[in-house]
C-alpha cells in the first residue's frame, strides 16, 4: 500500500481486512526526499504535490519487488459527494507507471447512493479472494480496527495558549514532509492544534448546513464543516493546500463567507518547491499576531 492519499483516512481497514484475507501487507515508508524524487522523475509537471507523492510511493513499493498494489478507485465517501477527479482515474494513471508484472487491486469505492452501498463494494472484492464467511469475519473486524483508530485520534489533544484550525486534504495535513512538519511547528509556537480530523462525518455535515449550499467535495465539506462547528471557539485558522487545486483554492473564499473578518486566518500554497523555512516564516509572523490579539 503506498503511504499516500487515502492511505491517512482508511490505513487500519484497509490493513485489517487485507491481511484477513490473506495477503501479506506491506507499506511504504513516510514520504522523503527519495520517494518525492521519484515521482517528480515520472510525474507530469502540472501534477499537485499529493500525486507526484503517491506516485513517488508506487515507484518505491515496486523497486522493493512487490508483485501486487492496492491502489482504489476511491469515487465517493459519502452520500451525493466527490472525491478528487486524480483520484477517480488513479488506477489509470498508475498503470502507465508500472510494468506489466505489476498487478493492480482496484476496488471501485462508491458511496453516493448511500454508505451500505460501499460496504457492498468492500465485501465484493473481499469475495475474490475467500468464500462469504472468512470475508465477512474480515470486515467487520477491519471496521472495528477503524473505529478504535479514529476514536484514540479524536482523543489526542496538547493545550496551548491559543486555539488554531488546520484545514486542508488529510494527505497533507497529515503528511509531515510534505507540509514541512507544519503541526509540531504550531504546536511549538503555542498553538493548540484541531483538525477536520478531530470531528465526524455527522457533525461536519449537519455545521455545513449554514452555507448556501453544500458543497461536492468530501474534504472541502469536511473542512468546511469543522470550520463552522469550531468557530466559536477558534483564535485564527491556517489552510494548507497543493498549488494548483481549484477545490481547495475555492475553499478559501468560502472560508471568508464564513468567518468574515472576526477570525485571522492564513493561506499557506506548497509544491516541490516550498521552503520549509519560509513556511515557519510566516506561521512564526501569524502566531505573534494571535498572541498580539488576544493580550489586547
Amino acid at each position: 500500500m503506498p503511504r499516500a492519499f487515502y492511505y491517512f483516512h482508511y490505513y487500519p481497514l484497509w490493513q485489517t481486512y487485507l491481511a484477513e484475507l490473506g495477503f501479506q501487507v506491506v507499506s511504504s515508508p513516510w514520504t522523503n526526499q527519495e520517494l518525492l524524487e521519484l515521482g517528480l522523475a515520472s510525474c507530469v509537471d502540472c501534477a499537485c504535490l499529493p500525486l507526484k507523492a503517491y506516485v513517488g510511493h508506487v515507484q518505491f513499493l515496486v523497486q522493493q519487488g512487490l508483485s501486487l498494489l492496492f491502489v482504489p478507485q476511491v469515487v465517493s465517501l459519502f452520500p451525493k459527494e466527490w472525491t478528487c477527479s486524480v483520484l477517480l482515474g488513479l488506477p489509470d494513471l498508475v498503470k502507465q507507471h508500472v510494468p506489466p508484472s505489476v498487478r493492480l487491486l482496484t476496488p471501485v469505492l462508491d458511496a453516493r447512493r448511500g454508505i451500505h452501498q460501499l460496504t457492498l463494494q468492500y465485501l465484493h472484492f473481499g469475495l475474490q479472494w475467500a468464500r462469504p464467511s472468512p470475508v465477512l469475519r474480515a470486515w467487520r473486524k477491519a471496521v472495528r480496527a477503524q473505529r478504535t483508530w479514529e476514536r484514540a485520534y479524536q482523543a489526542v489533544s496538547s493545550p496551548g495558549r491559543f486555539r488554531l484550525l488546520l484545514l486542508g486534504p488529510r494527505y497533507l495535513t497529515d503528511d509531515p514532509y510534505l507540509n514541512g512538519n507544519l503541526r509540531e511547528k504550531l504546536r511549538d509556537l503555542g498553538a493548540e492544534v484541531l483538525c477536520p480530523a478531530d470531528f465526524s462525518d455527522a457533525t461536519t455535515a449537519a455545521a455545513c448546513s449554514l452555507l448556501r449550499k453544500r458543497p461536492y467535495w468530501t474534504c472541502t465539506r469536511r473542512s468546511l464543516g469543522a470550520l463552522a462547528h469550531a468557530v466559536p471557539q477558534l483564535d485564527g485558522v491556517v489552510t494548507i493546500s497543493p498549488f494548483g487545486c481549484g477545490a481547495e483554492a475555492m475553499q478559501g473564499v468560502l472560508i471568508t463567507s464564513l468567518t468574515g473578518t472576526r477570525i485571522p486566518h492564513l493561506e499557506l500554497h506548497v509544491d516541490e518547491h516550498t521552503s520549509p523555512v519560509g513556511l515557519f516564516t510566516r506561521l512564526e509572523a501569524f502566531c505573534d499576531l494571535l498572541e498580539r490579539k488576544r493580550s489586547g
